[in-house]
């Protein structure tokens, strides 16, 4: 497994908004990087996996077709919470 984030593919689809498709590599919150998007509010989506999202000091497991809504501004960090690989797919709308 990877020990880096990919972004494999970012297109822009109607309105403004934009989808990113990622492969999670990072095996721990201490290995993934802070993600902060100041002006999109994010739906991320899990479509192969198990992943982590961990917002201030509390942790969500998200598996396969589980989706969590990010406000914009707010910092968080995603990891791989399982033993094979994990991809995500976000999308990303402005929101200003």
């Amino acid at each position: 497994m990877s020990e880096t984030i990919e972004t494999t593919t970012s297109v822009t689809v109607i309105h403004g908004a934009m989808l990113s498709f990622e492969s999670i590599g990072a095996t721990s919150v201490d290995e993934a990087p802070l993600r902060l998007r100041e002006h999109y509010e994010t739906l991320l989506r899990v479509i192969d996996g198990t992943v982590v999202l961990a917002i201030e000091d509390s942790e969500r497991t998200m598996r396969i077709e589980d989706e969590a809504r990010i406000p914009s501004s707010t910092p968080h960090r995603i990891y791989n919470g399982g033993e094979s690989e994990a991809r995500i797919v976000q999308e990303l709308r402005r929101t200003r």
